[in-house]
């Protein structure tokens, strides 16, 4: 799919998104808070050769495999949403938190959030290194190996006989019974929720990491895999502010799940019926969040979905490094975007309307790593 952006000239940031998305002052906010003692970039590779293959300038690939030590990126949103609903909660600076100086006041209260697994987790992780509590509301598709992660970081697990979206609305309402339950969520179905403007801050550490990597050549096209579409619009909402200018994105979802194509096809937010099982469990989500929406309704080029069939072949191509690239161990929905990209270079029709040649330079993010005891 090729969708023409409504401004045909570069879109300016303006004030309506200040109202939903994190601006650079809360984004500077959230690379400070992030420099804890364990605190590392990871790394950004090059991939000339795959580029090579895909008749692509560059190809740079963001490996988030070792992201805190929980093998994903989420580990960036999750404790930076927790940690400002913490100190809003107990009035309290949020580096004291973070420096486990508040456990005893933190342990009266509850994290609760719905997943598809690396959120969970995340939060679950940020719970315990805290000193609270967290309740993950989960769907009935999630494996027990993702879920029995999150009860090992000390998670109370529900799971319920439905999607994820109906664990978001689930856990939405547990919080409203009690306050000292804090929604820790990345999904804002309705916009003007604060918490998912702090996790998407924390996500945009991920797009000030890619920046200072690549200096002074910015990519000309981002392939962003999206569920909700957080990740992706908080990671174009950063370099957005970084590059001082839109970046070109394209949106990668499964076949079966892709609200953000149906959304970006009808131009409003549209949700996405049925069963939305995919191996890319992480983007088995029926419906945009709307904050997500705003800016990736601004940026996004076009969209492509993918079939898990392709999904498991560039996993695996990806695992074993063409020539002398990298070998980059991805999770199942760590390596959707590098496989949007593959469909779209290997593709004449969206080669063409991506405008994809030898001068391109790409940028994708492998968002996991896979599961423990995963062989690829």
């Amino acid at each position: 799919m090729l969708r023409t952006r409504e401004d045909p000239v570069n879109p300016v940031w303006d004030h309506d998104l200040n109202v939903v998305l994190p601006t650079q002052d809360m984004q500077h906010a959230a690379i400070t808070m992030h420099h804890w003692p364990d605190y590392r970039p990871t790394p950004l590779y090059s991939l000339p050769a795959m580029a090579s293959t895909l008749q692509l300038g560059q190809l740079w690939v963001k490996d988030e495999s070792q992201r805190f030590g929980q093998g994903g990126v989420k580990a960036l949103g999750a404790p930076y949403g927790l940690l400002t609903l913490l100190g809003e909660a107990l009035l309290l600076p949020p580096e004291l938190i973070a420096n486990g100086q508040a456990h005893d006041r933190c342990a009266a209260y509850t994290a609760i959030a719905a997943t598809d697994g690396n959120h969970g987790l995340a939060l679950a992780w940020a719970a315990k290194r805290f000193g609270c509590a967290a309740h993950i509301v989960l769907g009935q598709a999630v494996d027990e190996g993702r879920i029995q992660r999150i009860r090992d970081c000390g998670a109370v697990v529900e799971v319920i006989p439905g999607t994820y979206d109906d664990a978001v609305l689930l856990a939405e309402q547990r919080s409203r019974k009690d306050h000292h339950t804090l929604l820790i969520t990345d999904t804002d179905y309705h916009g003007g929720l604060p918490v998912t403007r702090a996790i998407m801050a924390g996500y945009s550490v991920l797009a000030q990491e890619m920046a200072e990597s690549l200096h002074l050549t910015p990519p000309t096209h981002v392939f962003l895999h999206c569920g909700v579409g957080g990740l992706a619009a908080a990671v174009a909402a950063g370099l957005w502010h970084v590059l001082d200018h839109a970046p070109n994105v394209i949106t990668v979802e499964p076949t079966r799940a892709a609200c953000l194509f149906a959304s970006l096809a009808h131009g409003q937010i549209m949700q996405v019926p049925g069963d939305l099982s995919t191996r890319m469990i992480g983007l088995s989500c029926g419906l945009p969040s709307q904050p997500a929406w705003q800016i990736l309704r601004r940026c996004a080029s076009g969209a492509v979905t993918v079939s898990d069939e392709l999904s498991l072949q560039v996993q695996h191509t990806l695992a074993r490094g063409i020539g002398s690239d990298p070998r980059i161990l991805s999770g199942d929905t760590g390596v959707a975007g590098l496989t949007g990209l593959w469909l779209a270079a290997q593709n004449p029709l969206l080669q063409q309307a991506f405008e994809l040649n030898e001068n391109s330079r790409v940028l994708v993010i492998s968002s996991e790593g896979p599961q423990p005891g995963q062989v690829i």
